[in-house]
């Protein structure tokens, strides 16, 4: 196997281990029994990567047309979990952007994953946990240096 297939290999045996956690908790956070679509899930975490966004490039971003995105918009909306701004020097530009609710859920499904992660790391001696903990640093780092303009 090369570089990437082995990669490849690991992450699956990660996202085996983590995503059942993460997508029961998700369910979970729905009482209501109205679930997140995964275009809404999306939706969503594009949102979190920064700056409200304007509709049309929302739509670009996640694939679909302006009216469909428009409608994934109310859905969210409706939910408490993205709100639409004003352009701060165009009042006619409505921006989105996540609104308390969202970025609640979305930092609940971190905490998910992050236990997930965790158990799986408790099965590491202390100094391979030690050194998949600098690793995951260094990668949040590398992540957030991608997110910020150049």
């Amino acid at each position: 196997m090369d570089e990437r297939e082995d990669l490849a290999a690991s992450v699956g045996d990660m996202r085996r281990a983590m995503i059942p956690a993460f997508l029961l908790d998700m369910l979970a956070a729905f009482d209501d029994g109205e679930e997140l679509s995964l275009t809404q899930l999306a939706t969503l975490y594009v949102l979190d990567a920064g700056e409200p966004v304007a509709l049309g490039a929302l739509a670009e971003r996640v694939g679909r047309s302006l009216s469909a995105t428009s409608r994934l918009v109310d859905g969210l909306e409706r939910r408490g979990f993205v709100e639409r701004q004003e352009h701060p020097s165009d009042r006619r530009v409505r921006r989105v952007a996540l609104a308390k609710d969202g970025d609640a859920l979305l930092r609940r499904l971190e905490r998910t994953r992050a236990d997930a992660q965790l158990q799986i790391t408790s099965h590491l001696d202390p100094v391979d946990r030690a050194v998949v903990a600098r690793a995951m640093t260094l990668l949040g780092d590398a992540a957030r240096q991608g997110r910020r303009p150049s």
